[in-house]
């Protein structure tokens, strides 16, 4: 039987450190174009994937500043680059993903599970923890998009966040998000979101 609260081992390879600030995961605003900032939520997202992955390869952060994590975060972007719609589509996001990580060096595979808009269709949302927990007990980080919020009001619409934990028995997740990290309720996230939605992880 699965446990009930996962977390990723080591969420300190995604925090970027400054003289006075720690941040929980990289955020949008740094990058140095407007449209980046707008649109951007997508390709950091998967650099977060991509750093924590090589965080587990080298045993300690892979940027040692927020300069380092910019420069990640541009090559992800050449990878999973938004469109006048963002990055909407998680067959969008996964594509981009795919491409990236024989530049970053990372052997893996990247699985993915979408929810379609009309709620008949969806897989049932046992199906959505069981995709969460899976990656967070191979210590993976898994990438949310949802392009509308639902009744969950600390959740921004059409956008991409990073999952570092999950409690099964409460259908909440732990992001991080332009720095910050905080829970989330998920399954009313599930149950009351008009719009589709999905998730996206790397095995190893």
């Amino acid at each position: 039987m699965k446990a009930s609260l996962l977390s990723l081992k080591h969420p300190e390879y995604l925090h970027i450190r400054t003289d006075e600030t720690v941040y929980y995961g990289a955020d949008q605003e740094w990058f140095p174009q407007s449209w980046q900032r707008r649109a951007g939520c997508g390709p950091t997202t998967a650099s977060h994937l991509v750093l924590y992955n090589l965080g587990k390869r080298q045993g300690v952060s892979a940027v040692a500043d927020q300069r380092q994590m910019v420069t990640l975060m541009q090559q992800l972007w050449n990878h999973v680059t938004p469109t006048l719609m963002g990055v909407h589509l998680v067959s969008q996001f996964t594509k981009g993903l795919i491409s990236a990580l024989p530049e970053q060096l990372i052997d893996g595979e990247v699985v993915s599970l979408s929810l379609p808009k009309a709620r008949e269709m969806r897989p049932p949302f046992s199906m959505v923890l069981e995709f969460i927990q899976e990656s967070l007990l191979r210590d993976q980080p898994v990438a949310f998009l949802n392009l509308h919020h639902g009744e969950v009001l600390n959740l921004d619409s059409w956008h991409w966040v990073t999952i570092v934990s999950l409690d099964a028995g409460s259908g909440r997740i732990r992001v991080y998000d332009g720095g910050k990290e905080w829970d989330i309720d998920l399954h009313l996230w599930y149950r009351t979101t008009p719009r589709s939605g999905g998730f996206a992880a790397i095995r190893r």
